[in-house]
């Protein structure tokens, strides 16, 4: 194996069950690699990625720098060495100092390895952060303000006698300002989001769980797409709500595929309708059943992070219980089906979202959204009535068929809140499921 892929191993195997300290459920390995991951991005040689690996293992582990240099090299042991600090009986305060005074006079190459630690640690500090709206420093030996004067030293310190707009010096200044000096985009606080802070706040910290997730992207790929159900009471945004997660993911760069709704898609009406329409209204069910099977299973084959579903196997459960309280299946059949499609669900599904209102309430809004006034044939109170009891009545098989599920009573809720509210349950659910398929990858218990 390359140089590189050697001194990751290594780190995994010395960091072993040691973890985050401000971030416990993470591994500690996980700073290492995004170290290393970050000289990469900027294009540095192997020796220094391999650095960035290694660059705690001294520090925090059992191994010495004469371990480091038999296993990897003097170059890459002195590497680590720069990035490393003396005894640790010594005070913060001289710890601290000694290291400030020592960068001085690095080399270009060692210094490269500070300031991508550094950044590494200041980006997740600034993220965490943002994600909670508080900023705490309880977690420190020392508060923000040694903690500011810490960080902004070692920049002083890399920069000296250096080129100071290199891309990587640069980064290292913005997350700077940005942790310590408040700095942001004026123009959206002050003139987008102008008299809708409380708004405006919120997307902060949805958009700051999103770069974490592209961070945990970096280390580790899904071993299968992380699905998202939708389903619930027509007219209550539900569609919305899915082409805002859709926009949401899309711009950050993930790879969404947006499923639509099987019963009113082009491919269903113009190819099946005719031919389902013909059956009994089981078969029919039963038939739809497997088309929205094999839909997702084709979406699940893609290239995908994250697959956005409106109304998959779950929705059908509902339309199975549904059928068999009007009296169209025997309770046997209606067994049967439930139990298949809960399992399928539970293999396949991660996470439900039940987007949920009044009967009166839905269809209000869909005349009120319409400039139509002629009576509703199918979306009428009756028909409503009877969608939204068997949707409620099937809620604990929802427990067995799905990891998660949200339920949202949209009734008083305007769409763009419920956007955000689904979006702050689904997103940390994706980041555990990001943080458990890395420690499956690494074999970390």
């Amino acid at each position: 194996m390359n140089i590189k892929e050697k001194a990751k191993l290594f780190a995994i195997q010395a960091h072993m069950g040691q973890i985050r300290k401000n971030e416990p459920d993470k591994p500690m390995i996980m700073h290492p690699i995004l170290v290393g991951n970050i000289l990469e991005s900027y294009g540095y040689d192997d020796n220094l990625i391999a650095a960035g690996y290694l660059h705690d293992v001294v520090e925090d582990t059992k191994y010495t720098l004469e371990d480091i240099e038999r296993e990897f090299g003097s170059d890459i042991a002195n590497l680590v060495k720069g990035a490393s600090e003396p005894d640790k009986k010594l005070s913060w305060e001289e710890r601290k100092i000694h290291t400030i005074t020592e960068i001085k006079t690095l080399p270009i190459r060692n210094k490269l390895v500070v300031c991508a630690d550094k950044i590494a640690n200041l980006e997740d500090l600034y993220l965490i952060f943002e994600k909670s709206g508080m900023r705490d420093f309880s977690h420190f030996k020392r508060g923000e303000e040694k903690q500011k004067w810490y960080y902004t030293s070692i920049y002083e310190s890399i920069i000296n006698g250096e080129y100071v707009d290199l891309p990587i010096f640069l980064r290292y200044k913005n997350i700077l300002d940005k942790l310590f000096l408040g700095k942001e985009d004026l123009y959206l606080k002050d003139t987008i989001f102008n008299n809708d802070e409380e708004y405006y706040n919120n997307l902060k910290k949805l958009h700051a769980q999103k770069l974490e997730l592209q961070k945990l992207k970096e280390l580790v790929t899904l071993s299968k797409p992380f699905v998202i159900e939708f389903t619930g009471t027509p007219r209550t945004g539900k569609t919305s709500i899915i082409n805002n997660l859709y926009d949401f993911f899309k711009k950050g760069n993930f790879n969404v595929s947006l499923v639509e709704e099987f019963t009113t898609s082009k491919y269903y009406k113009e190819t099946l309708k005719s031919e389902f329409n013909k059956m009994n209204i089981w078969d029919k069910h039963i038939a739809i059943n497997e088309e929205v099977y094999k839909q997702l299973c084709n979406a699940i084959k893609e290239n995908n992070d994250i697959i956005l579903i409106d109304r998959s196997l779950n929705d059908r459960q509902i339309w199975n219980h549904r059928c068999f309280i009007n009296g169209n299946t025997k309770e046997n059949i209606y067994l049967e089906l439930k139990e298949k499609y809960a399992n399928l669900s539970k293999e396949l599904i991660d996470y439900l979202v039940i987007t949920y209102t009044d009967s009166l309430t839905s269809l209000k809004r869909d005349y009120t959204s319409s400039l139509a006034l002629e009576k509703r044939t199918f979306l009428n109170i009756n028909n409503i009535d009877d969608y939204n009891n068997n949707l409620l009545a099937v809620q604990d098989l929802f427990k067995n068929s799905v990891d998660e599920t949200t339920f949202i009573d949209t009734t008083n809720i305007s769409m763009r809140d419920t956007s955000v509210e689904v979006a702050s349950k689904v997103l940390p659910v994706i980041r555990t499921r990001y943080i458990n398929e890395f420690k499956k990858k690494y074999n970390i218990k």
